[in-house]
C-alpha cells in the first residue's frame, strides 16, 4: 500500500505541469495549432490508456519530461481510476482551448477528453507543445 501511495504522489507531482500549463480554461488554441491535430493526438493517447499501453504514452513524452515518470509510476497512479470506471465504452466530448507557461512564455494546446466507462467517466487533461508533444497528462 505504501509503495502504490508513493506511485501516486509521484504521478501527481510528475503531472502537476499539466494543472500549471491549463491555467485560464476556455482559452483559444494559440496561434499555429490545428484543432483536428490536437484532438486526433490527445484521442490516440487515450486510446493507448485504455489499451494499457502505457510505454507508447511515456515514449509520446517531450523528451525533457520523459525521465520524469516511468511506465510503473503512470500504470500504477492510473490503476484506481480504471478499476473503479470500468471497461471503455466511447469518448463523449473533447473540448480544446490554450494556455501559456507564465515562467517561458510558450504556449501549449490542451485537450480535454471526456470518456465513458461502463461505471463512470474520466477526463483526461493532455497538454502538447508546438511540435505536438505531450508535456502535461491528468487523469480525473
Amino acid at each position: 500500500m505504501k509503495k502504490q501511495m508513493q506511485a501516486i504522489v509521484t504521478v501527481v507531482l510528475v503531472l502537476a505541469l499539466s494543472l500549471s500549463l491549463i491555467g485560464c480554461a476556455g482559452a483559444p488554441l494559440p496561434k499555429g495549432f490545428d484543432a483536428d491535430e490536437v484532438g486526433t493526438a490527445a484521442e490516440e493517447i487515450v486510446g493507448l490508456a485504455t489499451a494499457g499501453d502505457f510505454d507508447s504514452i511515456v515514449a509520446s513524452l517531450r523528451d525533457d519530461l520523459k525521465s520524469s515518470i516511468t511506465v510503473d509510476q503512470l500504470k500504477e497512479g492510473w490503476a484506481p481510476a480504471y478499476e473503479k470506471a470500468g471497461a471503455f465504452e466511447k469518448v463523449t466530448k473533447t473540448v480544446l482551448s490554450g494556455t501559456k507557461d507564465q515562467a517561458t512564455g510558450e504556449e501549449y494546446a490542451v485537450a480535454q477528453v471526456q470518456v465513458k466507462h461502463a461505471n463512470a467517466s474520466l477526463v483526461y487533461t493532455l497538454s502538447f507543445d508546438k511540435d505536438m508533444m505531450l508535456v502535461g497528462l491528468y487523469l480525473k
